[in-house]
Order: C-alpha cells, then sequence, then structure tokens
C-alpha cells in the first residue's frame, strides 16, 4: 500500500492560510494545541459552511501534510 498525500495543495489557499496561522501561534510560542486551534479558526473564517469537527480534520491533515515528514528505515 502506497501513501500519496492529501489532495490540498499547501501553497494555495485555504491551506496557505492554515500554515500561517499555525506558524504565527507557534511564532508567539503559544502551546501546541492552540498552534492547531489557529489553524482550524483559520479554516473555519474561509470555510463557514463547514462542521467544526470536519474543519478540525481538515485544517490538521494540512498542517501534518506540511510539518511531518515519515520515514521507515528497511
Amino acid at each position: 500500500m502506497m501513501w500519496h498525500g492529501p489532495t490540498i495543495d499547501p501553497a494555495r489557499g485555504v491551506a496557505a492560510a492554515v500554515l500561517d496561522a499555525f506558524e504565527a501561534a507557534r511564532s508567539a510560542g503559544l502551546l501546541s494545541v492552540a498552534c492547531y486551534r489557529a489553524g482550524v479558526a483559520a479554516w473555519r473564517r474561509i470555510h463557514r459552511d463547514h462542521a467544526v469537527e470536519y474543519a478540525a480534520k481538515q485544517a490538521v491533515a494540512v498542517i501534518l501534510a506540511a510539518k511531518v515528514s515519515l520515514r521507515v528505515d528497511q
């Protein structure tokens, strides 16, 4: 099984807003949970019609796709 990553381009649109909010919170020295909440809030500002749970899943997926890399040693 191969994982290809999310279909959301982290350099454009809502993804960029999510990452900017996340980074601003990190730069302010906030706790990790507050940084993720800032990303979710950015998503919800753009997509007001999305449910909180859906917005949270999408925003966190964007953040993780941009910030986390997994390496499997064989």
